[in-house]
């Protein structure tokens, strides 16, 4: 099954509502499963890694277009990250495989031939991408029990994300009329991201409010802050996709593309949200 799909002009400033509806399922049905497992720290813990394998291997595949003397060696690298995500999850010896996972990935690049810096380049790049920045997964989950706080806490990442990005794709498709960064992803505007900051900035004062009295200011920067993690993190990922032509990171999940670009905007608005906790 061929699981890379060519880019294809967009199609105006349009909202397309068969699209939007294709998304608006499928992120029920992820969503609803992300929601049931969060209850149970194994359901969750599984969760993540069979969507991360996925992701990881779609990343592979966007690598592989780029560069031509791709090996089979990198396939150990979405297993790599499932190690080191369970370390991450028994909260166990972190700082040690860190390192070890360090070690393991220079040898792998040191075995290639030839040895090239772009491909130590990636496999750093793929460690942090999809190993340390959805390890904050678990590190919010254990921060929220830890303090007691409502469950809802550590869901707010979430639905915030979800909430952000629906927003900045209506207005943008409505209304969108200023492009952002046209040579990375045609469809962003200047429009979809202003209303997104907006919106989500009520959505923070909402969301929160009800749960802990945090300040006006802190709230608002929150709000602000994580709509541009988000904006930046599906950025990033465009600018993958952009490097070698195509539209999505696989075809997997119909009009929402792949797992990859399920999670661009989540990779960042995450840890934002965790620092944001631990700082107040």
């Amino acid at each position: 099954m061929k699981i890379i799909k060519k880019e294809k002009e967009s199609s105006g400033g349009f909202w397309n509502l068969s699209d939007f509806l294709k998304r608006l399922i499928i992120a029920l049905i992820f969503g609803g499963l992300l929601i049931i497992s969060s209850f149970n720290n194994f359901f969750l813990f599984l969760y993540l890694q069979i969507f991360l394998f996925i992701a990881g291997y779609e990343l592979l595949k966007i690598y592989k277009l780029k560069f031509y003397n791709f090996s089979w060696i990198f396939y150990f690298y979405p297993f790599l990250n499932i190690l080191l995500l369970t370390f991450f999850y028994l909260q166990k010896n972190i700082d040690l495989i860190l390192f070890c996972y360090f070690v393991i990935l220079t040898i792998i690049t040191l075995l290639r031939r030839p040895i090239s810096i772009e491909n130590l380049v990636f496999g750093l790049f793929f460690f942090i991408y999809l190993g340390i920045l959805p390890a904050h997964i678990f590190l919010l989950k254990n921060f929220v029990l830890k303090n007691k706080f409502p469950h809802w806490f550590f869901l707010f990442p979430f639905f915030f994300t979800w909430f952000n990005d629906t927003i900045a794709y209506i207005f943008g498709s409505l209304f969108g009329k200023h492009k952002i960064a046209k040579d990375i992803s045609p469809n962003k505007s200047w429009e979809g991201l202003l209303f997104s900051i907006v919106f989500s900035i009520f959505f923070v004062f909402f969301y929160l409010k009800k749960l802990k009295n945090y300040p006006f200011k802190s709230l608002l920067l929150l709000g602000v802050s994580l709509s541009l993690l988000a904006f930046f993190g599906d950025l990033l990922e465009s600018l993958m996709k952009r490097e070698v032509k195509i539209k999505d990171s696989s075809n997997l999940l119909l009009a929402h593309g792949g797992f990859l670009d399920r999670i661009d905007s989540l990779l960042f608005t995450i840890p934002g949200f965790y620092y944001f906790l631990i700082n107040q």
